[in-house]
């Protein structure tokens, strides 16, 4: 892919692409991809693409000696905030210390809402239901049984996969 910024060109090519782990409005989501830029070695790269990858917002390029430095950075957040929890809860999650409690289910980015909504769904359902409602809606939507209005019928489809396929893909990463 080629990008212009005023005159000079910019070229990036996606190597491996890690996942999303924010879908957002208007086709946009926010990536963790390995990416060249300007054929330079491929970088772990943050930031913000178009569904289709042609157009990208501003982020990170990180070499993996930053990345790991990162990921500790991050880690060590989580757990300041795990502890804080556990104080104000006054119980432990490890086993051996208080009651352990089975871990929570968790929960979607509200920028999911929209595509639960496409699969008649209560915000938040698990995978499971996911793949039993697309199903379901699949057959009532499917062009073969919409003869009157195909074009309705094709476009309410692709709706429902792309749904399907966003949230999927957010439950995969985070189980």
């Amino acid at each position: 892919m080629a990008y212009r910024i005023e005159d000079d060109e910019i070229e990036c090519e996606i190597i491996e692409s890690y996942g999303i782990f924010s879908a957002g409005a208007k086709n946009w989501n926010k990536e963790v991809n390995l990416v060249s830029w300007n054929g330079r070695p491929a970088k772990l790269d943050i930031r913000a693409w178009q569904s289709n990858h042609e157009k990208c917002g501003k982020g990170i390029a990180l070499t993996r000696e930053e990345a790991e430095e990162l990921v500790k950075l991050l880690n060590k957040i989580l757990k300041q905030k795990d502890k804080k929890a556990e104080r104000q809860t006054g119980t432990k999650t490890k086993t051996g210390d208080k009651k352990s409690r089975s871990p929570k289910k968790p929960e979607p980015p509200k920028t999911l809402e929209p595509f639960y909504d496409e699969l008649e769904l209560q915000f938040g359902a698990g995978a499971d239901k996911c793949k039993s409602a697309r199903n379901t809606l699949l057959k009532k939507y499917h062009p073969d049984k919409n003869s009157g209005n195909i074009a309705f019928a094709t476009r309410k489809t692709i709706k429902i996969k792309e749904a399907y396929d966003k949230i999927l893909e957010w439950w995969n990463i985070v189980t």
